[in-house]
């Protein structure tokens, strides 16, 4: 079965709680990691961990710079650290869990993790465990759009935002 937006929220909570040391009502969906919660980088480096042992799933740590080269023609992803205006624009599309106005031109590829959300790991942990379950069924596509028919039917899923 299907993980629903709340039951991956659920799961996650505490291992985002055990990284950041973030107490419970301060870890929302909508939540940066970051910049709200404090995490640095070794700190989602730590929360990948934990997810791949908690969940049974992969998460490369540049999951989403992968994805977004992917879909960009000619694959021109940054130049000289500074991401390019395709790629800035394939994140906001990639990522429409963050804020479109935190991917500005200039942005730095170093940047990106600064602007995750818990909602960003919540859907790509549905995603993973969706294909894993159901690898015949097009869950395998990492398009960063899914949102289960079911949490989409509930709105937001009675998760906490």
């Amino acid at each position: 079965m299907t993980m629903t937006e709340t039951d991956v929220f659920e799961k996650l909570l505490p291992l985002i709680r055990e990284v950041t040391g973030a107490k419970a009502g301060q870890v929302t969906m909508d939540s940066n990691l970051m910049t709200d919660l404090g995490a640095e980088s070794i700190d989602l480096l730590d929360l990948s961990f934990l997810i791949e042992e908690t969940f049974g799933i992969t998460i490369e740590a540049d999951e989403f710079e992968r994805q977004a080269i992917a879909n960009i023609p000619g694959g021109l992803y940054e130049r000289d650290g500074v991401l390019t205006p395709e790629a800035i624009e394939e994140l906001r599309e990639a990522l429409p869990e963050v804020e479109p106005d935190r991917f500005q031109p200039g942005m730095k590829k170093i940047d990106v993790p600064s602007v995750l959300t818990v909602a960003v790991f919540v859907h790509l942990i549905q995603r993973k465990t969706a294909a894993r379950e159901f690898p015949d069924s097009g869950g395998s596509d990492m398009s960063f759009h899914h949102r289960s028919t079911e949490d989409t039917e509930k709105g937001d899923g009675g998760v906490q935002k």
